[in-house]
């Protein structure tokens, strides 16, 4: 299962990552602050994705225990 969560970390970090930073450039309220908030907005990306991947990566694998 650990393979299969580092897979589901990177997929995810990156999809919740480039979101965040995408909502950040294409706010104009927020576009002005970007240098500050990119990085903020990557980084709560990844630490969002962390929960997300351990409950995909665990659904995958009970999913595909033989019964």
């Amino acid at each position: 299962m650990r393979n299969l969560f580092v897979l589901m970390f990177m997929l995810a970090a990156t999809v919740f990552a480039g979101a965040f930073m995408v909502v950040v450039v294409a706010t104009p309220s927020l576009y002005d602050q970007g240098m500050v908030l990119i990085p903020v907005a990557a980084g709560l990306g990844v630490v969002l994705a962390i929960p997300v991947a351990w409950f995909v990566a665990r659904a995958i694998s009970q999913a595909s225990k033989p019964i």
